[in-house]
């Protein structure tokens, strides 16, 4: 199924069943892998507008998306993912997401660990999935960490925005990372869209800016994934 339309079947099937039928609760797929562990997205307990696609560029076949017709960029919305999360030995723990965010609508979820403060996760990536460690919303280059003590918790996943994205998570306590993903660029700074590596904005050295007029003089109009119309920095 391709990222950019949804099958209509499924989506109506899909819908019939979030009118109907009880959460799907699933028995929660961990696989080791060093220190680290796997969870498939769809393994977990989802409630609410979570629905599950299939798509054979997701790891198991298939990943959860939102489709509740409305953004919560404020506070999460009602969606829910709910997930065990087996920490073997008390440590400061990292958590990854394997997620499509295809553009700037369709980028970003809400996190909770342990009933703790919710965060915004977001990150485009254009056409292709890709593993980003959990962060809160624009600090891309801070890692979001979590004390765990030995045992099991809580890890909740919720929407933000229709259509975006997540195939399999990833934790571990040590600074070990998930598999590689396969792409040329380096989201969110740059995103891969028809083959293609197009910059953000605001990668312009930092000084790229949004705008509706014009680019001031001395200053050219560059075609960025973010803005209708970005201006280079001038010179």
């Amino acid at each position: 199924m391709s990222f950019r339309k949804l099958n209509a079947g499924l989506l109506t099937a899909a819908w019939a069943c979030f009118a109907s039928c009880s959460p799907r609760v699933t028995t929660i797929a961990q696989y080791d892998a060093g220190l680290g562990r796997y969870i498939e997205a769809e393994s977990g307990k989802l409630s609410g507008p979570f629905l599950i696609a299939a798509d054979q560029t997701a790891s198991a076949g298939h990943f959860i998306y939102a489709k509740e017709g409305a953004t919560f960029d404020t506070v999460p919305g009602n969606a829910r993912a709910e997930y065990e999360l087996t920490a073997d030995s008390a440590g400061t723990y990292q958590i990854w997401g394997r997620i499509h965010g295809l553009d700037i609508d369709s980028n970003r979820f809400w996190f909770q660990v342990d009933g703790g403060t919710w965060v915004l996760w977001r990150i485009t990536t254009g056409d292709v999935w890709f593993w980003s460690y959990f962060h809160d919303n624009l600090k891309y280059s801070v890692r979001y960490t979590v004390s765990l003590s030995a045992g099991t918790h809580h890890l909740v996943i919720a929407n933000s925005v229709d259509n975006a994205g997540l195939d399999r998570l990833y934790y571990a306590p040590d600074e070990s990372e998930p598999e590689d993903t396969q792409t040329m660029c380096n989201p969110p700074h740059s995103v891969q869209l028809n083959g293609v590596c197009n910059a953000s904005c605001g990668a312009l050295a930092g000084t790229g800016h949004c705008i509706s007029s014009p680019c001031a003089t001395g200053s050219a109009p560059v075609v960025t994934y973010d803005c209708a119309r970005c201006c280079a920095p001038a010179k």
